[in-house]
């Protein structure tokens, strides 16, 4: 093993070593947070890495303060199939890069950076999307682009189509040994806008290696629903990653109504549901990670009641999987 694999798989033992030891607490939502602080919609907000770091730097503080001990990099459609819309297709690796050190930055040692990376197409199929190949390569390169940063692991996220989620977490296995995170937005009760069910998408991710699974982009309560689904049916760590509700259009702004206390109520909810992470997602900021803090800082993950399950199976195999003895 080269050095600089033994310090992969130093950083990947370390962060799922606290997954199993502790409930851990993200973040909140970035691009909601940028355009509280006034940065307008219509704008890359990857490339305020490059032009305003110190915006982003007081972000990922406000998120350590509150008591985040997960920050993700502002890194969501820093890929060069998104980048291009900007006349930025040629910046990745420096985006990136420098979207890594940021966050390491707020971090320290101590905490725990996740590069966060998001789909090509979205739930509307505006446009005929790349070929599995490249796709395959655009990921690849925003990936490389986040190691090089120095960011701990990865966070695959807000994903309605199961296919391209597994080409990202194969470039993932390609490019790195860090762990990965894989979320999917069931917006839709159970399902994806493109119609994967949570229980397909887990075991799809499971086949595949994924570290982590789980769900973000929804409203706590259904959120909730999703958990409790996935918890039900694996030993994997589970991560979710809710909105503060649904926006509402304002005297011109968007705004979120779900308050930090009810939000960190759900968010208990899920941890007795099997949530190993748990943070915030769109609308969510500094006062909705407080109050998660104050409420899951120190919980050990909660036992789970496993019924082995297929999509429309009868119960098959039905057990309890203790959480971890304390650590001494």
């Amino acid at each position: 093993m080269s050095g600089a694999e033994a310090v992969r798989f130093s950083m990947n033992a370390r962060f799922t070593k606290a997954l199993e030891e502790r409930v851990l607490i993200g973040d909140g939502a970035m691009g909601t947070r940028i355009y509280e602080k006034g940065v307008a919609i219509g704008r890359s907000f990857d490339r305020l890495n490059l032009a305003t770091p110190h915006l982003i730097k007081v972000v990922h503080r406000e998120y350590v303060d509150a008591g985040a001990e997960v920050l993700e990099t502002n890194t969501f459609t820093a890929n060069r199939h998104r980048l291009a819309k900007w006349g930025l297709a040629d910046r990745v690796r420096e985006i990136n890069e420098a979207g890594a050190r940021l966050a390491r930055e707020a971090a320290g040692k101590e905490l725990f950076v996740l590069g966060s990376v998001g789909p090509l197409t979205g739930a509307v199929r505006e446009e005929e999307p790349p070929a599995e190949e490249v796709k395959l390569e655009i990921f690849r390169e925003q990936i490389e682009g986040l190691v090089a940063g120095g960011v701990d692991g990865l966070i695959l996220e807000t994903f309605t189509d199961l296919g391209e989620l597994r080409i990202a977490l194969r470039a993932a296995r390609e490019r790195c040994a860090l762990p990965a995170v894989c979320l999917m937005a069931f917006v839709d009760r159970m399902r994806t806008p493109l119609g994967v069910h949570a229980a397909e998408a887990l075991e799809a991710l499971e086949e595949a290696g994924a570290d982590v699974a789980g769900a973000n982009c929804t409203v706590p309560r259904w959120m909730e629903k999703v958990i409790e689904e996935l918890g039900g049916r694996t030993r994997m760590k589970l991560a979710a990653y809710a909105n503060a509700g649904l926006p509402e259009y304002v005297e011109g702004r968007y705004l979120y109504r779900t308050t930090p206390e009810y939000f960190a109520q759900i968010g208990l909810r899920m941890v007795k549901a099997g949530a190993n992470l748990v943070g915030g997602c769109c609308g969510t900021g500094p006062e909705h990670v407080a109050a998660l803090a104050s409420k899951l800082r120190g919980t050990r993950p909660m036992p789970r009641r496993i019924v082995l399950i297929g999509p429309a199976a009868e119960p098959k195999v039905e057990e309890t999987i203790e959480a971890p003895a304390p650590v001494t």
